[in-house]
């Protein structure tokens, strides 16, 4: 059986015989590809000709099946079909290659991707980027979107200077591209019973609830496609609108980069518990690449700001001990100055007392 790497290149080396005449001449690379959370994969590129935009297949969970039994030339025989099958978007991707470079026919196209900041520092060096908190928000160009997913390549720094344009004009337009995606907060359990009995979930966004009316208070927001809707989170409007709609503060659970979950500050749920599940949750049942972070939130539905909950709880103790200590050296300074103002009469008293005496004495 042969090692990842000799898998990789047995694939490369073969997968000529797999494919049509047109890419009998094609240069073909594997490469490592940098995802997100410092997750790396093994791509291979095989260009048709003179294209300038070549898809890339991924090659790990073939290597997973060829190690669970599969046969290796099947495995490359589904590489080639991966190959074919993407060719179709690789050539609308690049008659919009020219347009790339102009800003204006690029702006409506930009996509807000948010992931956890220390986890991806590599990742985003060459990117732009803003910071909120916990989190780092990076930006795409969605060339195509439909059913089957995102065709989009990173707006890096490089990109940027094209255009001309500034980290703040990106940043702006990318959130109006965005909101124009539809914003959706949804109840969880109309969710589940909509995968179960069909129907769409009601949008409550501009909804105000009456929590004492709802059973399960957990909330979903995302936007229509459910593709990179967690970044809806960074916009304070919307931060806002949440807490009018629960009328209360509210954890945020950072579920998936695709979405995350809300939950009304109602007492019940304790910072380390949930801390402690999102962890779990992580580590169990979401992939590596769609990982948003394992730090809950908190939101403020006054201010809509928003902070690390373990953070702010810590924050929040720190103040109560140093207003009781100052509210303690309140009352021990009042005393201290009762004293002193006793003390001082008193000394007033002394040199009158004893001149008195003195004068009896001569």
């Amino acid at each position: 059986m042969m090692n990842r790497k000799e898998f990789y290149e047995y694939v490369k080396d073969n997968v000529k015989e797999y494919l049509p005449e047109s890419y009998r001449d094609a240069e073909i690379k594997l490469q490592e590809v940098e995802k997100n959370n410092g997750l790396k994969l093994t791509g291979i590129t095989i260009p048709n000709g003179n294209q300038r935009i070549v898809p890339t297949v991924y090659l790990d969970s073939l290597y997973q099946e060829y190690i669970n039994g599969k046969d290796v030339d099947s495995c490359v025989g589904d590489v080639a079909d991966m190959r074919i099958e993407a060719q179709g978007k690789a050539e609308f991707c690049d008659m919009g290659v020219p347009d790339i470079l102009d800003y204006e026919k690029m702006k409506d196209k930009l996509q807000v991707r948010i992931c956890d900041k220390e986890w991806n520092t590599d990742r985003l060096a060459d990117k732009v980027v803003t910071e909120h908190g916990d989190f780092a928000a990076y930006y795409a160009v969605n060339l195509e979107e439909n059913g089957e997913g995102i065709s989009s390549i990173p707006v890096t720094i490089s990109l940027m200077n094209e255009w001309g344009v500034s980290v703040e004009q990106i940043q702006a337009d990318a959130m109006m591209a965005d909101r124009n995606r539809g914003v959706q907060l949804v109840d969880m359990t109309q969710i589940v019973e909509s995968m179960i009995f069909g129907g769409t979930p009601k949008n409550l966004l501009n909804e105000k609830l009456d929590m004492e009316t709802v059973e399960n208070p957990m909330f979903c927001l995302t936007n229509e496609s459910k593709m990179n809707g967690a970044s809806l989170l960074l916009q304070e409007d919307i931060r806002k609108q949440i807490g009018e709609c629960l009328g209360s503060d509210y954890f945020v659970i950072p579920s998936s980069v695709h979405e995350v979950l809300i939950l009304p500050d109602n007492g019940i749920f304790q910072v380390p518990e949930l801390n402690a599940i999102v962890q779990e949750v992580n580590e169990t049942q979401v992939e590596r690449q769609e990982q948003l972070s394992d730090k809950v939130q908190f939101c403020d539905k006054k201010t809509a700001v928003m902070e690390n909950a373990e953070r702010r709880e810590a924050r929040l103790e720190k103040e109560k001990v140093a207003e009781k200590a100052e509210v303690k050296g309140g009352i021990h300074g009042r005393l201290e100055k009762a004293k002193a103002e006793i003390k001082a009469k008193e000394v007033d008293k002394v040199p009158k007392n004893k001149s008195k005496d003195l004068a009896a004495a001569l």
